[in-house]
């Protein structure tokens, strides 16, 4: 009953590894890193210590996408 509750164990933490990685791979940002596309992402506008490899900030804003296509 020994081995068979280490193998759960290592399961469990497995699993939690895995879920971990889905989350960072699908997090807020495009990028690995939030700040690669936060609008804040320069030294006069972010004063963060994670700046600039935060993977969760209570302060990302995505760049916002200029339109640039023509009507007419």
């Amino acid at each position: 009953m020994g081995v068979e509750l280490i193998i759960l164990d290592v399961l469990i933490v497995l699993s939690a590894v895995a879920l971990s990685l889905v989350y960072i791979n699908h997090s807020r940002g495009s990028k690995a890193f939030l700040c690669e596309d936060c609008r804040f992402n320069t030294a006069e506008l972010c004063l963060k210590s994670e700046r600039p490899r935060a993977i969760d900030c209570t302060s990302y804003r995505p760049v916002l996408e200029q339109n640039t296509s023509v009507e007419g």
